[in-house]
């Protein structure tokens, strides 16, 4: 189901949806008193948006209307126990992800937005449910695998859900939680293939770093460099053909490539300083001297996979660096293409040309003195999450 954001809402006599949605900022007006308010507000929770989110058809059964609904119950102070719950009943559920990411960014957004301002302590019980990885009782079989799938999918889920709430919220919103969330992500870096979650919550936790990125402060951010260097450095390390590594799959590789590409993109002040261990930030990216001997991972990540520039033409052009918009520096790996890729195709369709140019990419978007394209980079992080076919299954 596509969500039409310029849609008309069309208001028709057994219409009972866009009647309310139309009709729901004057009766708030008109009725005046909070307890009238919160009664007429119940009402509609009880007998429309309640049932509709606990519907078998959620997610698709939710259409501009409902969404016009619950934006104007979201703007009644008096009435926030009862929007908050139907917020969380919609937010808790596992088919949340299968949302349309327009319907996302147009509404649920602000929705969460609101949701966190309105109870702080949202992403703390997100973080309770992240448990640390258990190697205890590990059994082999059937029952065990089915176990360990279903740790994992819980562990993503939340994940997710943790990345989408620091996305949503104010710039530094959640500054209060953050060591609790570095204890919690440096708990599940320590899972292997068989743990219980597993290692297969790698991309998930690059994701959580992404979004802190885009929405902390670089001074805030500060405890967590050590965490995001160890891990990118580990993760580069794993990509050249040969050296896969069982804590790390092709997603998982996706997605620290892709905190990657934004950190370069953003270029925070602490990040600056690490910059020369992932690319070559000096004129010999463009013109490397005779016997050049690359330090950079990304340099030698490159030339594990074989001379510069020896690419497929199907694959030089499809997945070619992007051109910068109204000189906004934007990230590489944000393509539609590229999150159809087969899993099994990821390293050498999308990593190997990304680590071909990346080193001249960097230096001739940075000495071209362009900003930040945010917005780019908040879509596709959008886009990532809401891209159920990554999740365990």
């Amino acid at each position: 189901m596509e969500y039409d954001q310029t849609a008309v809402s069309h208001t028709g006599p057994d219409d009972m949806l866009s009647i309310l949605a139309v009709s729901m900022p004057s009766f708030i007006t008109t009725l005046g008193d909070s307890d009238r308010i919160n009664t007429a507000i119940s009402s509609v929770s009880t007998n429309v948006v309640g049932p509709l989110i606990r519907s078998r058809l959620f997610p698709n059964n939710l259409n501009r209307n409902v969404m016009t609904l619950l934006q104007q119950m979201a703007k009644v102070p008096a009435a926030a126990k009862v929007w908050k719950k139907d917020i969380a009943d919609a937010f808790n559920d596992p088919r949340f992800f299968g949302l349309q990411v327009e319907m996302v960014k147009s509404t649920w957004m602000d929705l969460l937005r609101q949701w966190v301002l309105a109870d702080k302590e949202r992403l703390a019980e997100l973080l309770g449910r992240l448990p640390p990885p258990s190697t205890a009782g590990i059994m082999f079989g059937v029952g065990a695998s089915a176990a360990r799938l279903e740790a994992d999918r819980k562990a993503q889920l939340n994940l997710r859900r943790v990345a989408l709430l620091l996305l949503s919220a104010n710039d530094d919103y959640f500054v209060g939680e953050l060591p609790g969330l570095l204890q919690k992500l440096e708990d599940l870096l320590a899972a292997t293939s068989s743990s219980s979650p597993s290692s297969a919550t790698r991309a998930e936790i690059f994701m959580v770093l992404r979004a802190l990125v885009l929405k902390t402060s670089p001074s805030t951010m500060a405890p967590f460099w050590p965490l995001i260097n160890m891990e990118l450095q580990e993760a580069l390390s794993a990509v050249p053909p040969g050296s896969q590594s069982e804590l790390y799959n092709a997603y998982s590789l996706l997605q620290a490539c892709k905190l990657l590409d934004t950190l370069l993109v953003i270029a925070p002040d602490d990040f600056q300083l690490l910059e020369w261990l992932f690319v070559t930030d000096t004129i010999d990216a463009v013109y490397p001297p005779n016997r050049w001997e690359p330090i950079a991972l990304a340099d030698e990540v490159s030339q594990s996979f074989g001379p510069r520039g020896v690419l497929s033409p199907t694959v030089s052009n499809e997945y070619a660096e992007p051109v910068s918009r109204s000189g906004l520096k934007r990230p590489w790996l944000t393509s539609h293409q590229i999150r159809e890729t087969a899993k099994d195709e990821i390293v050498e369709r999308v990593l190997r040309p990304f680590f071909d140019r990346l080193s001249i990419y960097v230096f001739e978007s940075t000495y071209g003195m362009e900003s930040a394209d945010l917005d780019v980079c908040r879509d596709d992080l959008l886009a990532d999450l809401f891209n159920e076919s990554t999740m365990a299954n």
